[in-house]
């Protein structure tokens, strides 16, 4: 339940970083995952965006120009090397606090191949400092930019122009990587120069995305299997012990992509689609952990891997407990980052189950109301169903964390092979903030021999 009512990991660690990132480029996935993943969704989006693309902009300051209106154009074509590739002009109106206006054309990426004009209109905010805008790639390929222009109503029908980049001049026109907010929106991966645009064009800005991670949307390596009803996507990368990974609610196998080249290094990485999120199908019945649970089960038995380890966050982390009750000779090890057993209060803060309850009252999405239905509805297990679990467990969660610390030691305390680890100074996003740490807890519960020293054992030899 990593990003949903459980909200449990809608680890709103809203970090400054994970808000601009949240309410802009990573729109899209936060859109799923904060269908209120509840739990490590809003991490997952923090940490991929960096790998996944890059922005070019600049910023204006709107002292004066509250309450005008705005709009942001250019001519665009795109060369793309993956399918999900796409350009974007994006929009952000930054206020004395909070953001205000935000577009990133999420709804409608641009991945033609000839030159076409795109537009972002907006109003700045009363209260704005500064408007940022510029544009943004994603994934592998070339995305060709020209003309791009920034206009503000200064009068009924009176446009003025506060800039205007054609690139005839063979410079960037000012334009600097990121989104005008620390390092966000850099990525070593792209490039940019102004390349001559053929004909009578002139000049154009070039954009290209080589080598740029696209876990979640491989489609040269993910795969389908029919299982129970659906089509559930997976990605298999490495080799070595095999790893399943499980992502929170409303992620997807992206949410992990920061994680994936230090892990295929020594295992068998099975990155898995949770039905109805990512790119798997629902058969739009409800939505249940113990059905998500059967249906890596059975992409198990299909891909005839008889037992691995299992690392799941949040949601995840529910089926990596379900999958090590119920499928007792399918887990080897299992390690559960902010897992909850229970669907109420004594396992959640109030305000994340209160969120939830908004986002199933309010969304107009059925696949996001599904998801967070879920969550109000499930898991429902008594502590003593994890007496049956006999893998090794690793509990996880950050001391901040969606989930209850005491809900979290209770879990520890019922699951007979057991480990905890709370990680200090984080939130359900831990496995993120301290990738390093986490990386390195994970792989000694993975490799190590498994043990349960008791200091008890000092005093009564």
């Amino acid at each position: 339940m990593t990003s949903t009512l459980k909200t449990k990991k809608a680890s709103i660690a809203i970090s400054s970083n994970i808000y601009i990132l949240k309410n802009c480029f990573m729109k899209k996935y936060i859109k799923r995952t904060i269908a209120f993943c509840i739990g490590i969704n809003f991490l997952f989006i923090y940490c991929n965006a960096q790998d996944t693309w890059v922005s070019y902009s600049k910023a204006i300051n709107t002292k004066g120009l509250e309450g005008h209106n705005f709009r942001l154009s250019a001519m665009v074509r795109t060369e793309l090397d993956d399918d999900s590739a796409s350009a974007h002009l994006w929009a952000r109106v930054d206020k004395e606090k909070g953001v205000g206006f935000f577009e990133n054309m999420d709804d409608r990426p641009i991945r033609g191949t000839s030159w076409k004009f795109y537009e972002v209109k907006g109003k700045i905010d009363t209260a704005a400092r500064l408007l940022a805008f510029g544009v943004y790639c994603m994934y592998n390929g070339k995305f060709y930019f020209d003309d791009l222009k920034l206009e503000v109503e200064i009068g009924k029908n009176k446009w003025r122009n506060f800039y205007y980049g054609n690139f005839d001049d063979g410079t960037l026109d000012s334009l600097q990587q990121g989104i005008q907010f620390g390092d966000n929106g850099k990525n070593i991966k792209y490039t940019a120069l102004v390349v001559n645009a053929g004909g009578d064009a002139g000049k154009s800005l070039l954009i290209e995305g080589k080598d740029v991670p696209n876990y979640g949307v491989n489609l040269k390596i993910g795969k389908y299997a029919n299982v129970n009803g659906i089509k559930l996507y997976y990605e298999i990368y490495g080799a070595g012990a095999p790893l399943v990974v499980l992502h929170g609610n409303g992620g997807s196998i992206a949410t992990f992509s920061s994680f994936y080249p230090k892990l295929l290094k020594q295992y068998k990485v099975i990155a898995i689609d949770s039905r109805a999120q990512g790119n798997s199908t629902t058969t739009g019945a409800p939505l249940t952990y113990d059905m998500m649970a059967s249906d890596v089960n059975e992409l198990l038995n299909q891909l005839n891997i008889d037992s691995v380890f299992v690392w799941g966050q949040s949601d995840g982390a529910i089926l990596a407990l379900l999958l090590a009750k119920d499928y007792p000779k399918r887990v080897k090890r299992a390690l559960a980052f902010a897992p909850n057993i229970q669907e109420d209060t004594m396992a959640l803060f109030p305000w994340a189950i209160d969120y939830v309850h908004k986002q199933v009252k309010e969304s107009k999405d059925p696949t996001t109301k599904a998801l967070n239905q879920m969550m109000l509805d499930y898991p429902n297990l008594p502590y003593s169903e994890l007496s049956k679990i006999k893998a090794p467990v690793l509990i996880m969660s950050g001391d901040r964390d969606v989930i209850r610390p005491e809900h979290i030691l209770k879990m520890f305390q019922s699951i007979p092979n057991s480990q905890l680890c709370i990680l200090p100074g984080a939130t359900d996003g831990g496995s993120w903030q301290k990738q390093d740490l986490f990386l390195t807890i994970m792989n000694d519960f993975f490799n190590k021999p498994f043990a349960m020293p008791d200091t008890k054992d000092w005093y009564t030899q």
